[in-house]
C-alpha cells in the first residue's frame, strides 16, 4: 500500500524540479555592429543577438538541458577566421566580454557555473600563452584558402611550412597550459573533456604521459576512456616506429607481400568503395604518380576497409585504379583499421623503404609537400 505514495511523491518531486534557464549580457567596447552566437554541437543555432555599439542582451531563455554549446561573437565588417568558442551553459546568467579586435581570444565569461569557470581558466591561459602563434595560424590558412589558386608551388610551399611549425608551436603551448591547469584542477573531472578538443594526435608521447597523470575519475569518463584507448594505440604509430603489417589480398587473390615494395617512401591510403572522398582524392594520387619524381620513388597502396567484394572490385575497376590496392574485405572490423588507428576516412602514412613511420595520418594537401623534403634530403 506504500507503493501509490511513493510513486506520487516522485511524480511530484518531478514536477516541482527547476526548469534551467539562461540568459547573456555582452560588452565588446569597439565593435560597432556584430553578432552573438551560442550554438550546439551540431551546429544549430540555440540562441543568437545582434550587437550593437559593443552592446547585446538576450533576456531569460530556456534551456533544455545543460551541457556543452558552442559560442561566437562576429564582426560585421570583418571576417577573421576564427573558430566557435566552447562554453559550458547550465542554469543562470552568463556575462561576455571581449575585445573588438581580438575576437579571436577566449571572451571573459562570468558565471556560476564551476564547469564554465574551469573551461574559462584553461582556454584563457592557453591564449595568453599562443596569441600571435594562434593568429599567425588563423592569418595562413585564411591565406592558404583564399589564394590557393593565385599562389606559386613555392610560396604554396612556403606557407604550408610555416603552418605546420606554428601548429606545432601551438601543440606545445596547449600542453603547457594543460599541466599548468591541472596543477589548479588536479581532481578536475572535466580535464579528460579538455584534453579530447586538443591537437592530443599530434604529439601522442606528451599527451599521453599528460593523460596518465589526470585523476581516476576523468580517466574513467567517458571522453577518458576515448582517449586512453587512442592514445595507447597512437604512441605505437609516432614517428621512426615500424609500422604494423597489411593484412589481406590483392584483387588477384594472392596474399599481399611486402617485399615487393622497394621503392624510398610508402604511401598507405586507407579509403572505401563507398566513401565518395576518399575515391574523389584518388585523382590526385593520379596526379602524383604522373610526376616523374614521385612515381619512381614512392609506392602508393590503397587498404579498402570495405566488406564486400564486388564493391571494391568494381570502384577498382570505375576508377581506373592501377597502384597496389589490397584488401581483407572485414571492414571496419579489419585489423588494418585498429592496427593504424583508422577513425576517419580516407586516411594517409607516409613510410620510408624500410616501412618506418615518417609522419602518421598525413592530410594528402601536404603530402606532396612532405614527399618533396624527404627525396630532397635522401
Amino acid at each position: 500500500m506504500k507503493f501509490p505514495c511513493i510513486i506520487l511523491l516522485a511524480l511530484l518531486a518531478a514536477g516541482c524540479k527547476k526548469q534551467a534557464n539562461v540568459e547573456f549580457s555582452g560588452n565588446i567596447p569597439g565593435l560597432k555592429a556584430g553578432v552573438f552566437t551560442v550554438k550546439t554541437l551540431g551546429d544549430s543555432t540555440v540562441y543568437g543577438e545582434n550587437i550593437k555599439d559593443g552592446k547585446f542582451a538576450i533576456p531569460q531563455k530556456h534551456l533544455g538541458h545543460p551541457g556543452y554549446f558552442k559560442l561566437n561573437v562576429t564582426d560585421d565588417a570583418k571576417n577573421d577566421g576564427h573558430n566557435p568558442f566552447e562554453v559550458y551553459l547550465e542554469d543562470g546568467k552568463y556575462t561576455i566580454e571581449a575585445k573588438a579586435d581580438e575576437l579571436y581570444k577566449y571572451p571573459k565569461i562570468t558565471s556560476t557555473s564551476k564547469i564554465q569557470e574551469q573551461l574559462s581558466m584553461f582556454y584563457t591561459l592557453a591564449d595568453n600563452m599562443s596569441a600571435e602563434t594562434q593568429l599567425q595560424i588563423v592569418k595562413i590558412n585564411k591565406n592558404l584558402t583564399e589564394n590557393v589558386n593565385k599562389l606559386s608551388p613555392d610560396a604554396y610551399t612556403a606557407l604550408l611550412t610555416k603552418l605546420q611549425e606554428n601548429q606545432s608551436k601551438m601543440r606545445d603551448v596547449d600542453a603547457t597550459a594543460f599541466k599548468q591547469f591541472l596543477k589548479q584542477y588536479p581532481q578536475s573531472e572535466i580535464s579528460a573533456h579538455i584534453l579530447s578538443k586538443l591537437d592530443y594526435e599530434g604529439d601522442p608521447v606528451t599527451y599521453y604521459a599528460i593523460y596518465k597523470s589526470l585523476s581516476p575519475a576523468a580517466q574513467s569518463s567517458e571522453d577518458g576512456q576515448e582517449i586512453g584507448d587512442k592514445l595507447s594505440h597512437m604512441i605505437k604509430l609516432v614517428a621512426g616506429k615500424q609500422a604494423p603489417a597489411l593484412e589481406g589480398k590483392t584483387p588477384d587473390g594472392k596474399t599481399f607481400d611486402p617485399k615487393i615494395v622497394h621503392k624510398k617512401l610508402i604511401v598507405v591510403d586507407f579509403w572505401k568503395a563507398g566513401n565518395e572522398f576518399s575515391r574523389k582524392n584518388h585523382d590526385q594520387v593520379k596526379s602524383l604518380l604522373a610526376q616523374d619524381g614521385i612515381g619512381k620513388n614512392v609506392e602508393f597502396i590503397s587498404v579498402s576497409l570495405d566488406s564486400k567484394s564486388d564493391w571494391w572490385t568494381t570502384a577498382l575497376k570505375d576508377d581506373k585504379l592501377t597502384w597496389t590496392q589490397v584488401s581483407d574485405l572485414k571492414g571496419n572490423d579489419s585489423p588494418n583499421a585498429a592496427n593504424y588507428n583508422i577513425t576517419e576516412i580516407p586516411t594517409y602514412y607516409l613510410l620510408d623503404g624500410q616501412w618506418n613511420i615518417i609522419v602518421p595520418k598525413i592530410p594528402l594537401k601536404t603530402l606532396e609537400f612532405e614527399i618533396s623534403q624527404y627525396l630532397k634530403k635522401h
